[in-house]
């Protein structure tokens, strides 16, 4: 079972789905984040996380970039397609070009952390209706 630190982060020796130590591995999902995704690379690299909650708040890291709320409806279709896209069996790491932006994403489904990297080139099908989705909530 993954439990977070008081700061939101994993205490030491917690396991991922895959059985890997998500305190060396993943950055601090936040205690009642459904996804935390960030999106790395282009022309000029840049990189800019969102993290998305239960209740539908999405925050991004960009500070110019206000707090917004999706409605009951966004949520439930993003969490669906979530599960659709089965998180814990993609693959963690993904190949990518120089020129290609690299999404990665952390969640919690049940009791599983999973994370899982794409290329926008490469996705597949599942995956980038999720992406259409996590761009639409504002990354």
């Amino acid at each position: 079972m993954s439990i977070p630190d008081e700061q939101g982060g994993w205490l030491l020796g917690e396991r991922l789905a895959d059985g890997s130590d998500a305190s060396l591995r993943a950055p601090a999902l936040p205690r009642r984040a459904l996804l935390m995704v960030s999106r790395s690379g282009g022309l000029r690299f840049t990189t800019r996380t969102i993290t998305i909650y239960h209740n539908g708040l999405v925050i991004s890291d960009d500070p110019a970039r206000r707090p917004r709320t999706l409605s009951p409806q966004a949520i439930r279709r993003l969490y669906h397609t979530l599960l659709r896209t089965r998180p814990c069996r993609l693959p963690r790491r993904s190949e990518s070009s120089p020129d290609s932006y690299v999404y990665s994403f952390y969640t919690r489904i049940g009791e599983r952390i999973c994370q899982f990297e794409v290329v926008t080139h490469n996705a597949p099908p599942a995956v980038r209706t999720l992406l259409r989705l996590v761009r639409q909530a504002g990354l």
